[in-house]
């Protein structure tokens, strides 16, 4: 069943996130672990929540909504962790692609494809991506569902050949249309059949994407958490077709609109019915 409720990401870290195996792409890259929500940490992103209530009170002159409206921003804009477990819990693995290059360098903004006729490329992130998947196989041999950016690599440069890969769709229009994040979630439920058929999922995702990615597959009514043994791209490509994935100020704020869109449909979800 898909939970509709909040899903607040606290005390779930720990362990090493070295690469198993020896030097890599993702190694070289810019990669970071995902942020420890230390008590400190924590500490001042309450303080912070106090603050922005206690602001907003003084505007609207409603404690109640300026403590929810704060609540949401804080969660949103200043909460970056996400849980792990380790790779050896896994049962599968669902990798969501981060952008892609195309001749044009353009996206069809109706459609998030490239402008043109000419065969997209999974481009540098998403080959990194497919590293991150790899090294989780390495670590637990799994079925992976993946974006066709991330599947393709995972054939050609691993031979990998447990992986299904999520393509664009149609429209009612003809016309391809790029998945969404949340898209990509329930494509890997109707592929595997169920979210329970997927067990314990192990989402890989850019590290700034990886957050929303959990909270979309939960949502979805998976079990999802990032490997903690595995670290996850942060490099932005400057060449990606589409533009909110050139630069990671550009991609943050897309991601914080996302999560707020995010929590008003939950919001509405408990709204009077008329």
């Amino acid at each position: 069943m898909t939970s509709r409720r909040p899903v607040l990401f606290g005390g779930l870290f720990g362990g090493s996130a070295a690469l198993i195996g020896g030097p890599s792409a993702l190694a070289r890259s810019a990669v970071v672990r995902p942020p420890a929500d230390t008590g400190a940490l924590s500490g001042e992103i309450a303080m912070l929540e106090r603050l922005m209530t206690r602001t907003l009170e003084g505007e609207l002159g409603d404690e109640a909504t300026a403590r929810q409206l704060a609540s949401i921003m804080a969660e949103a804009g200043f909460r970056w962790h996400y849980p792990t477990f380790s790779a050896r819990e896994a049962d599968s693995i669902v990798a969501y692609s981060f952008g892609y290059r195309s001749a044009t360098g353009k996206v069809d903004p109706d459609t998030g494809l490239s402008d043109g006729e000419e065969t997209p490329v999974p481009g540098p992130v998403n080959e990194m991506l497919a590293e991150a998947v790899h090294a989780i196989a390495r670590i637990r041999p799994v079925r992976v569902y993946a974006q066709w950016e991330i599947a393709e690599a995972l054939v050609s440069r691993y031979q990998m050949k447990d992986v299904t890969a999520i393509y664009p769709v149609k429209a009612a229009d003809g016309r391809k249309t790029y998945l969404s994040t949340d898209g990509v979630a329930k494509a890997a439920v109707q592929l595997a059949g169920s979210a329970a058929a997927l067990g314990n999922v192990a989402v890989v995702g850019h590290r700034d994407h990886a957050k929303r990615c959990i909270l979309v597959s939960r949502e979805n009514g998976m079990r999802a958490a990032a490997a903690r043994e595995v670290p996850l791209p942060v490099e932005y490509d400057p060449e990606s077709a589409q533009p909110w994935t050139r630069r990671r100020d550009a991609y943050l704020l897309n991601d914080i609109i996302a999560q707020l869109m995010m929590a008003r449909t939950r919001m509405r979800e408990t709204l009077p019915k008329s």
